[in-house]
């Protein structure tokens, strides 16, 4: 076939609000290739075995941040030593971390639009390589645990877009300033036990610590500074910020910092152990997990080649 592969998640909210869009995706894509839409994970894993067998060679995912860790996961199984295709994310979600990180805009419709077309006047497509990391065998990019699973599961119950993440935040900063309930819910101290390979541990009490391969958070937060010098790497940022000083995070957030210091800690490795005396919540790429032995590992992942247009 050797040609592109689309993967449609129509569980996406956005996708949801547009029921048609695999058609209309369909009719961009024409004859340049393939597209299947997944109502689950055997879907996924059965398409990415076709896929596979048809040599495609670029992989188009249509939906969210989970759904580009759940795909990317199930492609990397059914690839096994064998290099995956060139990836195509078409912003089929509703935050969109990774496909801000690299730079790529508009809908997914126009998006595919710009592919098919370089695709088909066989020209060499613009990529970029990003590494992932991986969690409990799932790959990703974004880990986060602390209050980044806890805002989260506050965001999710709303499922109100960028716009409600962003006043979220700004509730919650206002519920620091006078110790609110909302405040209390998500930012807490945690006793967390890190283990970077080949460096020293560090026992600190964190309200939440972040793992990424991506340079910004959600919402264009730019936190990961350090990973430009570090490719072969994953960074890491604990936030040591007492819970009482919460209202001081926005602060401490955009403050570029290697090393450690009172509110955060920084650095960059290929694997990481965290370890809290009870289970936990954390999150990657937007979904929801627990540690429920209250341990788990981080660790570098494969790199990809991602099209850029």
């Amino acid at each position: 076939m050797s040609g592109i592969g689309i993967i449609t998640n129509p569980h996406s909210k956005l996708n949801k609000r547009n029921p048609n869009r695999p058609a209309l995706l369909g009719f961009i894509l024409g004859s340049q290739g393939q597209l299947e839409v997944t109502n689950s994970l055997d879907d996924l894993e059965r398409v990415a075995k076709e896929f596979k067998s048809k040599a495609i060679s670029i992989l188009a995912i249509n939906g969210g941040d989970g759904t580009v860790s759940r795909t990317l996961t199930a492609f990397l199984k059914a690839y096994g030593s064998d290099p995956l295709p060139k990836i195509a994310l078409l912003r089929g979600g509703t935050i969109n971390v990774v496909a801000n990180n690299l730079g790529i805009r508009g809908t997914p419709e126009q998006v595919l639009f710009r592919l098919v077309e370089w695709h088909s006047r066989g020209q060499a497509i613009p990529l970029r390589r990003l590494r992932l990391i991986s969690v409990d065998g799932m790959y990703g990019f974004l880990f986060g645990n602390g209050m980044a699973a806890a805002f989260l599961n506050e965001y999710y119950k709303r499922k109100s877009g960028p716009l409600g993440a962003a006043l979220l935040v700004v509730a919650v900063w206002f519920s620091s300033l006078f110790k609110g309930r909302m405040f209390e819910k998500i930012v807490r101290d945690q006793k967390q036990k890190l283990k970077p390979a080949g460096s020293p541990e560090i026992d600190q009490t964190a309200c939440a610590v972040f793992s990424s391969t991506v340079a910004k958070l959600p919402l264009g937060v730019p936190l990961f500074h350090l990973l430009a010098d570090h490719p072969d790497e994953f960074q890491t940022v604990a936030f040591t910020t007492p819970a009482k000083d919460g209202w001081q995070l926005p602060f401490v957030l955009m403050r570029r910092q290697g090393g450690p210091s009172r509110d955060k800690i920084s650095f960059c490795c290929k694997v990481l152990s965290i370890e809290m005396r009870e289970p936990f919540d954390y999150t990657l790429d937007g979904e929801l997990f627990t540690a429920t032995n209250g341990k788990l590992t981080v660790e570098v992942g494969p790199q990809l080649e991602f099209v850029v247009i």
